[in-house]
Formats: structure tokens, C-alpha cells, sequence
């Protein structure tokens, strides 16, 4: 497998796509693009970036992407302007399938079910790729949007899937505002959809959740009443009143979403994947009239379960980096795993406050000799325990290995 990564300013997308589609391959020594998944910010032409890519690439060439809040490349750290960034895949001893199911917020678990229908079975699957809308209705100055919940969605595409069969990607978001949603698939321009892409052959992927957040406290606590996303109590008592003691002070009320802290849920760790961190973390968007509850990112934090207050540490995050990149590369050469390329999915949220992290993947990267393509979105998706899982504020790295 070969790959490239390019970068462009999109003020004129058509050109811009082209461009980016041409450099891209030009900086893998591809002759023949197999696969281009691309990405822009919202103030870009989706459109005419896709157009552009696709006269360059011709009509065999998989185009997948859509959506970011900001790109990343190993030279590049973008969120203004029209930042757009593409990575071109070609291989002779990868197969690469790819899936489109639409009208998500309709029904997730159906979209998942028809993702998987689109799959062809295949016991040599080593990785697939998801990205989806994570935008339902977007919001506005009147009304906050109202987003696609992913844990339906990946149940349903995992259930006939083989349970070996690791599933990463992001939820795409186009701005911090939360504002309408783009996905690129082949030459369609559409939302409202998940996509996925199936890699098979010669490959061995290394998925690494990232540190987003640690306990705050050893305390644990049971949620004892809730509705979907809304949290109303932990330990039979009022969540927003047992936040208050733990934290010591009430001023995490006054924001959305809540920048500091967030509830957690820890999964044994797997043993073939001991740089992943085993907490899953959901975002506190913010608290319900007259203090009755909060209100997280998803709505899969049913009664009984066992939950951390987690906080946010940018010192910690960044050591945890460190110490995950070194593990991986420990054990990527033990197996003797060629990297190829690089993917890294950044919950955007932690643009203003853990830049570092990012910073840090690049230069590792860029010191490998891995070309990398990063994106900033509302969800990240890797393995956590048993299954893949959708992460809050935290990140996701792919390495791609022969």
C-alpha cells in the first residue's frame, strides 16, 4: 500500500480539489489513486472541491470524506479560512469496499443494518472505517442541534460484522456551532448519511483511543435515574447537587458545554492493545431547567451503570501521548509492521485547549516518516473493551502497517 497527503486553502475549489487530489498522489508515488478520502472546513464549495478531485482522479477512484471543523497534515494545523486536506491510497495487495446508507437520523440502527447488508463478507476484513453526520438538526441562535446518536449505529453495523473486525472513524461536524454537515461519497454530495470503508489483504491496523480525561476523584458512582441523555441522578441523589460537593463549586453550571470535567466509564483493557485508554468519556453539554439533570453528548449512560466524574488535564494529556506513541512504536516493531500512513480523528472541542497533543502526533510522525491526515470532529470511534465504542473529548489515531 501506498499513500500521500496534501494540503490547500480552498478559495477556488475547484482548482482546489484538483490540486489536492494531484499533490496528494504525487507525494505517495501513486500513479493510479485507488482510494481519496477528502476533507474541508464548512466555508469551502463542497461541491466544486469534489468535482475537482474527481477530474483528477477519473472514475474509478473511491472518494469518501466530508465535513471538519479543522484539518491536519504533518506540516498543517488548520481551522480557518477554506482549509481542505486529502489523503490518496493506492495498493495492489489491499482491497478496499465502500458503503453509503442516507436518512440517518430516520432510523441509526437501520442505517447501520444497511451498512453492513453492503459489506461483502469477508474473513480477511482487517479495518473499517466510518464517518457519519453527526448533526440531526442544526442549531441556532433560538434552539442548540440536536445531534445523531451513535451508539445505534454502531450496533447495529458490528452485529453481523466479525466480532475481529475493528471499527474506527468520526462523527463529522463542520463548526463549532454546530451548523449543517457535508459527506462526500463517489461523486455524490450529501448529508444526513453514514459511510463506510472496508479495508481487506495486506494490512494491519494499530487503533489508539487517546487520553482525553482522567478520574477526578477514586470515587465511583451509580447513575440511578436518567432518560436517554439526560442524567438525573447519581447515587439516588440529584446529579447536579452530588457534581457540586465532588467539585466544589458551582460555577461548572455556567457552561455549554461543560469545559473542565465529564463523566467516564471504564472497560477492561484488552490485552492486545495496551496504549488504548480503557475510558469511554461523554461530554456534559449542560445542565436542564431549574437544575433537574444534565444533559450529555449521548444517550447510551442508561440507569446502573457504573460512572467517574473525569477531568480535563493538558499536561496529562499530553504525557499520556508520549507514553501511548512510545508503546505503539514498541510494538510495531516487534511485529515487524511496516507504517504506511496515518489517521487521526481530534474531537473538536479540544482546538482551544489540547492543541499540544496534536502538535506532539505531528512532529512523532513527521520524525517516522508516516504521512498523516487529521481532522477535527464531534465523535471519535475506536475499540474500547469488547467493541468499538463513540468517544467525547478525547482522539483516535490509525496507523496503517503492512
Amino acid at each position: 500500500m501506498q499513500a500521500g497527503v496534501a494540503y490547500c486553502d480552498a478559495k477556488v475549489p475547484f482548482a482546489a480539489g484538483f490540486k489536492l487530489a494531484q499533490d496528494a498522489a504525487t507525494q505517495g508515488n501513486i500513479t493510479e489513486v485507488a482510494v481519496l478520502l477528502l476533507f474541508c472546513n464548512a466555508a469551502t464549495d463542497y461541491q466544486r472541491l469534489l468535482d475537482g478531485a474527481r477530474q483528477y482522479c477519473g472514475g474509478n477512484t473511491i472518494i469518501i470524506g466530508g465535513s471538519a471543523v479543522g484539518v491536519i497534515t504533518n506540516n498543517h494545523l488548520v481551522s480557518g479560512g477554506q482549509a481542505a486536506a486529502a489523503m490518496a491510497l493506492a495498493a495492489t495487495d489491499v482491497d478496499f469496499f465502500p458503503a453509503l446508507a442516507e436518512q440517518l437520523s430516520r432510523d441509526p440502527s437501520a442505517a447501520g443494518a444497511s451498512l453492513a447488508e453492503q459489506l461483502a463478507p469477508n474473513n480477511n476484513a482487517k479495518l473499517l472505517l466510518l464517518f457519519y453526520d453527526s448533526i440531526r438538526y442544526a442549531g441556532n441562535a433560538q434552539q442548540p442541534a440536536i445531534l445523531n446518536p451513535s451508539p445505534p449505529l454502531l450496533k447495529a453495523l458490528r452485529k453481523p460484522l466479525p466480532a475481529k473486525l475493528p471499527i474506527a472513524g468520526a462523527g463529522l461536524l463542520a463548526d463549532l456551532v454546530f451548523g449543517p454537515t457535508k459527506q462526500f461519497f463517489q461523486r455524490q454530495l450529501t448529508d444526513d448519511a453514514a459511510l463506510a470503508l472496508q479495508f481487506s489483504g495486506n494490512l494491519r491496523p494499530y487503533i489508539v483511543a487517546m487520553h482525553g480525561c482522567e478520574p477526578f476523584t477514586s470515587r465511583s458512582f451509580t447513575i440511578t435515574r436518567s432518560f436517554g441523555q439526560f442524567i438525573y441522578e447519581l447515587d439516588k441523589q440529584p446529579v447536579c447537587a452530588v457534581l457540586d460537593q465532588v467539585i466544589g463549586t458551582r460555577s461548572w453550571r455556567n457552561q455549554k458545554p461543560v469545559l473542565d470535567f465529564a463523566l467516564g466509564v471504564k472497560y477492561p483493557e484488552q490485552t492486545h492493545n495496551l496504549y488504548s485508554t480503557s475510558y469511554v468519556t461523554r461530554l456534559i453539554n449542560g445542565i436542564l431547567p431549574n437544575d433537574e439533570g444534565i444533559i450529555l453528548f449521548e444517550p447510551d449512560l442508561a440507569e446502573g451503570t457504573t460512572v467517574h466524574l473525569m477531568q480535563r488535564n493538558s499536561q496529562s494529556i499530553q504525557a499520556a501521548a508520549t507514553n501511548q506513541l512510545t508503546a505503539l512504536f514498541t510494538q510495531m516493531r516487534a511485529e515487524q509492521s511496516q507504517p504506511v500512513a496515518a489517521l487521526y480523528f481530534d474531537c473538536a472541542g479540544r482546538m482551544t485547549g489540547s492543541k499540544a497533543e496534536a502538535v506532539l502526533i505531528q512532529q512523532q510522525l513527521t520524525a517516522a516518516q508516516i504521512p498523516m491526515l487529521g481532522i477535527y470532529c464531534g465523535v471519535e470511534i475506536a475499540p474500547i473493551g469488547l467493541h468499538s465504542r463513540s468517544l467525547d473529548w478525547s482522539a483516535v489515531l490509525i496507523l496503517l502497517c503492512r
